[in-house]
């Protein structure tokens, strides 16, 4: 049976591994499309964005 210390060590690392998840989710997730160290490549991105589906063109 577990212990009130490893039931808070358990709680503790529930808690780091999802505020984790949602670190990496909201800095450019799994898909790749973060700088991956090269900001010379984010800055380029962001200054001529490529259009998608998603976001079609307003006028």
């Amino acid at each position: 049976m577990l212990t009130v210390r490893g039931i808070i060590t358990l709680v503790v690392l529930i808690v780091l591994f999802a505020l984790a998840v949602v670190w990496i989710s909201k800095n450019g997730g799994w898909k790749g499309e973060g700088c991956g160290g090269n900001c010379a490549s984010c800055h380029q991105r962001c200054e001529s964005p490529r259009t998608t589906d998603k976001d079609p063109p307003q006028t």
